[in-house]
């Protein structure tokens, strides 16, 4: 814990409306998006367990896996970061927060590393989710002969292992730096290096507008073949339990993707804006046009945990009462275990 005895007393003063903003955000949303969708997500882990257990299919893998990289996300970025760091510090009027990344040099790489390495995982996973639906709703029988399970299996594994393995540079750049009041603050060392460079378009193009395109075209392919297919389902869902069951699992990761899809099509448009800021000098010509692009990118980033916290809800609202009544009852299990 930090108080505010060694620092002026104009802490978090004079603050522009965007910046304003930010705060409010990360001070009183961001505790809610962390403490609703830390034991969602836990649950959603859970729930979709013991359902793979009971019966095997590629949906409940990408539900797990996206489910552990939304967690992390939630309890790195929006709990400790957003909240913790920076909304704690203004809730207060300065007199509490934990910047936990400026404990030690290890806690500011690993807390950097885990942060992008999550979301990078998260966007990866429901892009190979959306492909998947696209497949499952255009050529359901030949995707079943072919994508079966051990590729599912592998296709996460080899996310996981890849989005590792490119955010490594945060490891190497991310470290305390003093500031101009000797103070110890989590950053890249050297901002211009050619890593750092790496990273931040890696966080860019691989979070942001690599999977807002890919997703927004695979949720126009399937809102195209949707209808007719919810018409046949009509026809022979009170006859074909696996039919519906397959309908209402599209419906619920184009449910999940929309809301992606929504949420980050303005966090898309201020990155481009930001990088095309830093490129032209913005922030010597116009410096309070860059400043105020930057603090909105910061918001949008902020506000992107939502995508992180609300699949459970989705789930529960789209999937199907065979699938529901499993939950309910699991549901009872975990709830009586822990009574």
């Amino acid at each position: 814990m930090k108080s505010l005895t060694n620092y002026p007393s104009d802490c978090l003063k004079s603050l522009t409306n965007e910046e304003i903003m930010v705060y409010n955000f990360r001070a009183y949303v961001s505790p809610l998006l962390a403490f609703i969708g830390i034991p969602a997500n836990i649950f959603v882990i859970i729930i979709f367990n013991i359902l793979e257990k009971q019966q095997t299919c590629r949906f409940n893998l990408y539900a797990i896996w996206m489910a552990l990289a939304h967690l992390i996300q939630l309890i790195v970025n929006t709990l400790i970061d957003d909240f913790l760091g920076r909304g704690l510090k203004w809730a207060t009027d300065c007199y509490i927060w934990y910047q936990v990344d400026s404990y030690s040099s290890f806690t500011c790489k690993l807390l950097t590393y885990l942060s992008d390495v999550s979301a990078l995982i998260a966007s990866f996973i429901l892009m190979l989710f959306s492909i998947d639906r696209v497949c499952s709703i255009y050529c359901a029988k030949q995707v079943e002969q072919i994508l079966d399970l051990r590729i599912a299996k592998l296709s996460i594994f080899i996310i996981y292992v890849i989005c590792f393995l490119l955010n490594i540079p945060h490891l190497i750049y991310a470290d305390l730096k003093d500031d101009s009041r000797e103070k110890s603050n989590c950053q890249y060392v050297d901002p211009v290096a050619g890593g750092v460079k790496y990273v931040l378009y890696l966080y860019i193009i691989g979070v942001t507008i690599l999977p807002a395109i890919l997703i927004f075209i695979m949720n126009i392919l399937i809102s195209c073949k949707l209808k007719s297919t919810i018409k046949r389902s009509k026809l022979n869902g009170y006859h074909d339990r696996q039919s519906y069951s397959e309908l209402s699992k599209v419906i619920t990761h184009l449910a999940i993707s929309i809301m992606f899809t929504c949420l980050s099509i303005p966090l898309v448009a201020l990155m481009i804006l930001r990088q095309k800021v830093h490129f032209n000098n913005y922030e010597l010509i116009y410096p309070i046009y860059a400043y105020k692009i930057i603090q909105l990118s910061k918001l949008f980033s902020s506000v992107d945990s939502f995508n992180h916290a609300f699949d459970f809800f989705l789930y529960w609202a789209f999937l199907p009462v065979i699938i529901m009544s499993k939950v309910v009852k699991t549901s009872k299990v975990v709830y009586y275990a822990y009574k």
